[in-house]
């Protein structure tokens, strides 16, 4: 998992659906202005299929083993190195703009010398189901009867997540690669880093095993600094 000061997503899913929204993002004119040579695009693409393909054997009773299991493990490991060259070489450089940098799914680099005052403000967050399998879109905004905060203190949301088998998790299932929660979150601090965003709603993937489970979802104002602020209420749902 993650650490939750990092930017890389905290389960596997979360980081097939962030490096998707990368190949998706990353059009051939984008390559072309910011220096990406083809041959490390293709194996991004390469890398994440492999990693897909791979998660889907591990989730199959049938086909997962324990060379699959230990193969998997190394497919995510390669992909999250290969995420984090990317990011590191060519996604910190111009001509990247503060909406490419939000878009890639980032908090926004801190060129402001200016102070950014702290967030204030409270963020809520809920959830519903967009349609098909093991899958939620989390809708964030101001808590209500609450304002919307300054740009310089309200630059985006922080999400967190987990999920809890039903009647929560045992001790092994805890100490997973997923940490898998033993009872109800009251707030974000049990839960693990998501993703950053400006968006008002971001869609939650989850691994077919997850389903019927709950997914709790809590989220905190963040300003350009990276300053976080007050958590907001705990959202839930199960998951389909």
């Amino acid at each position: 998992m993650a650490k939750s000061s990092d930017w890389m997503p905290g389960t596997r899913t979360g980081i097939l659906a962030m490096c998707l929204s990368w190949i998706l993002y990353l059009t051939e004119a984008r390559r072309t202005a910011w220096g990406i040579p083809e041959a490390e695009f293709a194996e991004l693409g390469t890398l994440s299929s492999t990693a897909q393909a791979l998660l889907q054997k591990a989730q199959n009773d049938a086909e997962r083993t324990h060379v699959v299991t230990v193969e998997c493990q190394e497919a995510f490991k390669a992909l999250s190195a290969k995420m984090r060259f990317f990011r590191d070489r060519y996604f910190k450089i111009p001509p990247l703009s503060e909406g490419d940098w939000a878009a890639l799914g980032f908090r926004q680099k801190d060129t402001h010398p200016s102070p950014a005052p702290a967030p204030d403000g409270v963020p809520a967050a809920s959830l519903s189901y967009p349609g098909g399998p093991h899958a939620m879109t989390v809708h964030l905004g101001p808590l209500a009867g609450t304002l919307e905060l300054a740009p310089e203190s309200d630059y985006g949301y922080v999400v967190y997540l987990g999920i809890m088998p039903p009647g929560g998790a045992t001790l092994e299932q805890a100490a997973s690669e997923k940490h898998y929660l033993m009872k109800v979150p009251t707030d974000g601090k049990g839960l693990s880093h998501y993703r950053f965003t400006r968006r008002r709603k971001e869609k939650l993937l989850f691994d077919a095993e997850d389903a019927g489970m709950t997914a709790y979802v809590c989220c905190r104002y963040e300003n350009r600094k990276g300053e976080a602020g007050q958590w907001g209420p705990v959202a839930s749902a199960v998951i389909p």
